[in-house]
């Protein structure tokens, strides 16, 4: 079963968010610090909200918490190595390696868990996944795995390894939430309650791994620009909270990650647009062959 027109038309809308919050971290260089601040901000601005929602529910399982644990640690490991590959490499090398490679990663996980794909879907995904490790090319002949063996590539395969992680223990707890709230609240009031719930907990991670005179440096920075963290923090929020209400209405979470990756073109875009970063031909070949992967992922 694919995915539906509301639930892509969600995911699609995040995308441009996801591009623009992401544009908005490179052009400060952003810590872990910087993203503790941001996603502290918006759990303790919904935290109201989801109390209220929580209240509505019938007890919630041990599985729903231990689930919603590791999905703010996958948070945090994915915000942690994207904040450090961006202290190395242009948004237009790490942006698509970080979220390209989620995509069958993804789509493995859930086949080994017995929700099988179609052949276009799959074909699709290998086409997002061969686009996105052209664009940090620049000359086709570069293309050798010695080309990715450097440290911002290696930060930007913990962000995406964080992707995997959080995005199937997303699916997971909100199936949880989802039977103890039994329909008493709308789906949209369900999926911002928890993604409150996992922003504090990957701000509360990425606080704990905060506490070295490093850390606690970068907090009192991010903290002199709490304006632009809590904007970027809004963003994102909004963004994966309509990734979580998409992940709602889709039995198969493989189609929704896969359809977010028309950030990636987006990303790239506004890296050379407003960043001034290069454009090469391996790069604009990458983003054709993301966009065609995405068509063919979400054919039906």
């Amino acid at each position: 079963m694919g995915i539906s027109v509301t639930a892509a038309t969600l995911v699609l809308v995040s995308a441009f968010l996801h591009a623009g919050w992401n544009l908005l971290g490179k052009s400060r260089t952003p810590s872990p610090a910087f993203f503790c601040i941001a996603t502290l901000s918006v759990g303790l601005i919904l935290f109201p909200f989801g109390f209220w929602v929580v209240s509505q529910a019938q007890a919630l399982p041990r599985a729903f918490w231990l689930l919603l644990l590791s999905s703010g640690f996958f948070q945090m490991v994915y915000m942690g190595g994207l904040a450090l590959a961006y202290q190395r490499a242009n948004m237009g090398l790490v942006y698509p390696i970080a979220r390209a490679l989620p995509v069958l990663l993804v789509a493995l996980a859930m086949a080994l868990l017995g929700q099988a794909l179609p052949w276009l879907a799959w074909l699709g995904m290998l086409l997002v996944t061969i686009g996105c490790l052209l664009v940090p090319l620049v000359y086709f002949r570069q293309w050798h795995w010695r080309a990715y063996w450097r440290a911002d590539c290696a930060w930007a395969l913990v962000a995406a390894l964080g992707t995997v992680g959080y995005s199937l223990a997303d699916k997971g707890a909100l199936l949880h939430l989802e039977a103890a709230l039994g329909g008493a609240v709308p789906p949209m009031a369900m999926a911002y309650c928890y993604l409150g719930m996992q922003f504090l907990a990957c701000g509360l991670w990425l606080l704990l791994g905060c506490l070295g005179s490093t850390g606690r440096a970068q907090l009192v920075q991010s903290l002199g620009d709490l304006k632009l963290a809590l904007v970027t923090g809004l963003m994102m929020g909004a963004t994966y909270g309509l990734v979580l209400l998409a992940m709602a209405m889709t039995e198969n979470v493989s189609y929704v990650v896969a359809l977010r990756q028309l950030s990636i073109p987006l990303g790239v875009g506004l890296g050379i647009w407003l960043l001034k970063e290069p454009a090469y031909r391996p790069q604009l070949l990458g983003v054709g062959l993301v966009c065609a992967g995405l068509i063919a992922v979400s054919l039906r």
